[in-house]
Order: structure tokens, then sequence, then C-alpha cells
């Protein structure tokens, strides 16, 4: 049998960033300073520009530090 993987979307990899924040990937988008309605595109497939899809990496990586950091404190 022969399986083919796809790669994943930038959008589908962030959802799964933001699964252990609690918070909505809509809230990142926000916090990144991306406008909403490139949120909204993506979810109607509309694939993300590399540049946008680490700007909002970075939110979630930023609060995910400053989220241990609080709590070692």
């Amino acid at each position: 049998m022969h399986y083919i993987q796809a790669m994943k979307s930038y959008l589908s990899q962030l959802n799964e960033a933001t699964v252990s924040t609690g918070l909505s990937l809509l809230y990142f988008f926000k916090d990144a300073g991306v406008p909403t309605s490139t949120y909204y595109r993506a979810l109607s497939g509309k694939d993300l520009r590399y540049s946008t899809a680490i700007k909002v990496e970075h939110a979630i990586l930023s609060h995910a530090l400053s989220t241990t950091q609080s709590q070692h404190e």
C-alpha cells in the first residue's frame, strides 16, 4: 500500500500550537497585529504567507514563554 502524506498547512500548524494555551488562534492573530480578515481568509481556504505565519507563531511562543516565566516566579 502507498500512503500519501500531505504537508500540514500553516493554519493547521498554528492551530496545533495554540491547543496548550487555551486561547483561540484568532486571539494570537490579533496579538501579532495581523488583520482579522487574514484569519478569516485562511479559514476559508486561502493559505497564509510564511511571514504572516511566523508573526502569529511568535505571538504564540511569547505567550507560552511569559506564562511559563510567571508560573516559576
